[in-house]
């Protein structure tokens, strides 16, 4: 690896980002490490002036603590300003510890991206990376989009090092004498990703030694066709939301294989553990050919469900829950995946959102799902929903903001009346919806 080669390849992959500062993700591995150091010797060259974040999983104990002091002493000895953020260690119950970790850590990290004013996040994901990636899908029975496996680019986050082998990037390292951190669950075999590293792909590459540099070209490959793909399948496409069901006829007329990415990019768009499997994209085929099954449950009791002549998305239904006291400003997580937002600039995803009358900030305000048989601006709270669109599974326990014991907003009707906002003095909410929230 050197910073011609890393340089070149920069300028020709990214060359919207040259000039403008960049966030590392810094996990005090290897590969990350070499990251940091590859663009910090680049500076003069590619202009991006580089930060660095590490997120702390608080997950391995004082290995984990010995983690991020170790980035912070490298940080301090190249003079790169770093930023630790901290994920709770507790994630909700029947959630993929992965899934979870992988979501937080990105959702950590485009918010110091943000904070710091960067142009987009750097990730270390190698060649090696993608060849395992890749492994795993097909051994899961992932179709072609999941086998396409680690994209270069989505969205801010970019992957500079994804045509690396992890090998070259230790190499540069012992040249500059640059130490690092190992982490001892990348060897646990417990987990899948460590069975493919240390016994799968080393028995590949035994037979076939180029094995992951094919891989990973035939990952791209497919990208490249999932591209094209995805450019007509927009087209071509629509999607169900909750709510708003859409005419069958117009998905089964897709050809096979853009209904089955009709069906991937569906649930790409929901806070699933994992894709659909063959069977439940199988399901959805003869749903639309036949009528059965009638439904099909994507995953976390997501549910596509056929409908006379249309296509409806049905969530998980949610458990009412009693008032949540909170402070201002606040983002709360409540019970279904939303996602309640109070002072403070909302984020996009903030589909339901209001500005609110300022003495808010002198009352004690509260969370609390729907009562059934209440009333909100004379109407009764249920019908107003219903004619609002929203499903059943989500009226019975819609949240509702609270200021002492009286409702003042009712997202997706309105505001209370009295409790408009009064100028730039008001206060700004706003909930999120789960399918909303989902990392893509």
């Amino acid at each position: 690896m050197t910073l011609n080669g890393f340089a070149a390849a920069f300028r020709r992959h990214f060359p919207d980002i040259l000039g403008r500062p960049i966030l590392v993700a810094l996990s005090g591995g290897a590969d990350s490490v070499a990251l940091l150091s590859l663009f910090h010797e680049s500076v003069s060259d590619l202009g991006c002036v580089v930060s660095a974040a590490h997120v702390h999983h608080h997950q391995r104990g004082v290995a984990a603590d010995g983690d991020a002091a170790y980035c912070r002493e490298l940080c301090n000895r190249l003079g790169v300003k770093l930023v630790v953020e901290h994920l709770a260690p507790e994630r909700p119950r029947g959630t993929s510890p992965e899934a979870w970790w992988r979501r937080e850590r990105y959702r950590a990290l485009e918010a110091v991206r943000e904070r710091l004013g960067c142009a987009a996040v750097a990730t270390a994901h190698t060649r090696d990376d993608q060849a395992e990636t890749v492994l795993l899908k097909l051994f899961r029975g992932s179709g072609p989009r999941g086998v396409a496996a680690i994209r270069r680019r989505v969205g801010l986050v970019v992957r500079p090092l994804l045509d690396v082998p992890r090998a070259a990037l230790r190499e540069y390292l012992a040249e500059r004498e640059l130490s690092w951190r190992e982490d001892g669950s990348n060897a646990d075999l417990a987990y899948p990703r460590a069975r493919v590293r240390h016994g799968v792909l080393p028995a590949i590459v035994a037979a076939f030694p180029h094995a992951p540099e094919h891989i990973a070209a035939f990952a791209s490959s497919l990208a490249a066709d999932e591209v094209l793909l995805s450019g007509l399948l927009a087209e071509h496409g629509v999607w169900p939301e909750v709510g708003r069901p859409v005419p069958s006829a117009l998905v089964a007329a897709l050809p096979a294989p853009l209904l089955r990415r009709w069906v991937l990019e569906l649930a790409g768009r929901l806070p699933l553990a994992e894709p659909p499997s063959r069977r439940q994209l199988d399901g959805v085929s003869g749903m639309l050919e036949s009528g059965q099954p009638a439904a099909v449950d994507l995953g976390r009791r997501w549910v596509l469900r056929l409908r006379g002549n249309t296509l409806l998305l049905q969530p998980p239904p949610i458990q009412p829950f009693a008032p949540r006291p909170v402070a201002l400003p606040s983002r709360v997580e409540l019970p279904g995946g939303f996602v309640g937002v109070l002072g403070g600039s909302l984020s996009p995803s903030a589909r339901h959102r209001a500005t609110l009358h300022s003495r808010l900030r002198e009352r004690v305000v509260s969370w609390r799902s729907v009562v059934p048989g209440e009333r909100f601006g004379g109407a009764a709270v249920m019908r107003r929903l219903a004619a609002k669109g929203l499903p059943a599974q989500w009226r019975q326990a819609w949240p509702v903001l609270l200021a002492g014991d009286t409702i003042v907003w009712l997202p997706a009707v309105g505001v209370a009346e009295g409790w408009g906002e009064d100028g730039a003095e008001g206060v700004a909410v706003g909930l999120e919806e789960p399918w909303e929230r989902h990392d893509r």
